[in-house]
């Protein structure tokens, strides 16, 4: 268990970090074209979908909610 002054410490690390991949993010997204940036976050969602799909197919999650929130994300 952390004291307050530890906890305080790894919240501001935490913060820091944040901040640093944000200003990185905004400079990738300033520097690369569009087409190029959003391809890689369609690679990205693409494979997080793949591995939820494959979780469900083994059983690693409950199929029902699974297919629900698909299909929520489907329909935006």
């Amino acid at each position: 268990m952390l004291n307050s002054q530890e906890f305080e410490d790894d919240q501001r690390r935490n913060t820091e970090q944040r901040r640093a991949m944000i200003r990185r993010w905004a400079e990738y997204v300033q520097t690369h074209d569009d087409r190029e940036w959003s391809r890689q976050q369609n690679r990205l969602i693409d494979s997080q979908l793949q591995s939820a799909n494959e979780m469900a197919a083994a059983g690693d999650t409950d199929p029902v909610r699974f297919a629900a929130a698909r299909d929520r994300l489907r329909d935006r």
